[in-house]
């Protein structure tokens, strides 16, 4: 896991999470500067954000959903691919919870995993704060957010055991992988939206993605759609069908089960 700094008051609650989480804890970034530490966390009003140490302050990012973008989710590509009518999905990948919110407000249950602790955090917050809007709060009771690593809740389906964290025990129609886009073969010069830049700084590479799909086939009940570069292979043959976007492709197999 990539260094990571929380500046503020070392004897918070806050501060004490992160150093339980193995963060450096510091009282300005002035302290922050020369350790190996790119990513920077910070309680702001009350919320917690995230930032690359060369971004200012201002730039910092927290969670947050828009309503008028979901007021859209029915008509996303990613909708489409999984499927109608909506049932129940994994999203295993769940990140900054976009996708995971989209299909909410489309209709599906979500089981979101994310397996990273900081992200795990960010994206809980921002689900709280969604729930305490009434613009939002259907959608993220859709939601339920798993810390966990992908594979240990595909193998528990597997098993005919129920997600850990969760009490679903059941079928799963859908499952959503979103690996990181590989980096080395990116085709354009221009950086990737702030979210994506500092995700990456989070998280690193995927070790598996291959593999989860694999396991992911085994437990669908419908399909899985993952979620791909235009221009990157896929992560396995022969999908059952792809959709393209400008930005995106979405390859979608049949379970193997």
């Amino acid at each position: 896991m990539p260094g990571l700094a929380f500046v503020g008051d070392r004897a918070s609650a806050a501060a004490g999470r992160a150093r339980a989480l193995g963060a450096t804890i510091v009282g300005s970034d002035a302290e922050a500067e020369g350790l190996a530490a790119p990513v920077r966390l910070e309680l702001l009003g009350e919320r917690l954000h995230a930032r690359l140490a060369e971004w200012p302050r201002s730039a910092a990012f927290r969670v947050d959903f828009d309503p008028a973008r979901l007021a859209e989710a029915t008509r996303s590509p990613l909708v489409r691919a999984a499927g109608t009518p909506p049932g129940v999905l994994l999203d295993a990948t769940a990140g900054f919870g976009g996708d995971a919110m989209t299909f909410a407000a489309a209709g599906w249950t979500v089981i979101a995993l994310e397996r990273n602790p900081w992200v795990h955090w960010l994206l809980d917050e921002g689900l709280a704060a969604a729930r305490a809007d009434p613009r939002l709060a259907g959608t993220a009771s859709r939601v339920s957010l798993v810390h966990l690593e992908a594979t240990v809740a595909l193998d528990s389906i597997a098993r005919g055991e129920s997600v850990p964290g969760t009490s679903h025990l059941g079928p799963l129609d859908v499952v959503l992988l979103d690996p990181m886009f590989p980096l080395e073969e990116r085709r354009k010069r221009a950086l990737p939206p702030k979210a994506a830049q500092l995700l990456r700084a989070i998280v690193g590479e995927d070790r598996d993605a291959s593999g989860s799909l694999e396991l992911a086939r085994r437990i669908a009940g419908r399909r899985v759609v993952v979620k791909r570069p235009p221009w990157a292979d896929p992560l396995l043959p022969t999908p059952e069908f792809t959709i393209e976007t400008k930005l995106l492709r979405l390859d979608a197999y049949r379970p193997t089960a």
